[in-house]
């Protein structure tokens, strides 16, 4: 009987040390979610202190003209406005002159910035676990029960080992996960 007892050791310990060889293998989950944040900047200027230097003077046919016609045009204020879009950002400028003068200027710029952010969820496998059970055989001819108690460990991988006593003496088993 105590010899046995010290196969019965024995062949758990082998198991034990057989399954401490299969490294564990971890299993990784990668989240990337992009926010885009939208910034708007508005910066307006006076006419008078924006500096200027005289490029050119045209010199135009004025008999063509009528003189109502060139004060409208010199008293009229009139908005040049620029924008400038590089990527998803947009950049616009806006002059308003009147008198051959600039009297405004506002700089507007739209920016969108990328917030990126990445998570990294690690999960390990499922480790090896210990079961105790018990069974019961019954024989061909039906007048006999068996009950056995058995102890299964499931390895890491996909195997299962089983030992077992009971009334008709040991049962060693070993079953894959299909």
């Amino acid at each position: 009987m105590i010899k046995n007892g010290i196969i019965f050791i024995l062949g758990l310990v082998c198991l034990f040390l057989f399954e401490l060889r299969i490294p564990t293998r971890t299993v990784t989950k990668t989240k990337i979610d992009t926010v885009f944040t939208v910034k708007t900047f508005t910066k307006h200027t006076k006419g008078d202190r924006i500096p200027f230097k005289v490029l050119d003077t045209i010199f135009t046919n004025t008999k063509s003209y009528d003189t109502t016609y060139i004060i409208k045009d010199y008293n009229q204020a009139k908005e040049y406005l620029d924008s400038i879009r590089q990527d998803s950002n947009l950049f616009v400028i806006t002059d308003t002159i009147s008198q051959n003068r600039i009297i405004g200027r506002s700089f507007q710029a739209k920016i969108q910035e990328k917030t990126i952010t990445i998570t990294n969820n690690i999960e390990s496998k499922n480790k090896a676990a210990l079961y105790l059970g018990i069974r019961s055989d019954i024989t061909r001819d039906l007048g006999k029960v068996n009950h056995n108690i058995s102890l299964s460990f499931k390895t890491r991988q996909r195997g299962l080992f089983s030992v077992g006593y009971g009334m008709s003496g040991y049962s060693v088993g070993y079953s894959l996960k299909l």
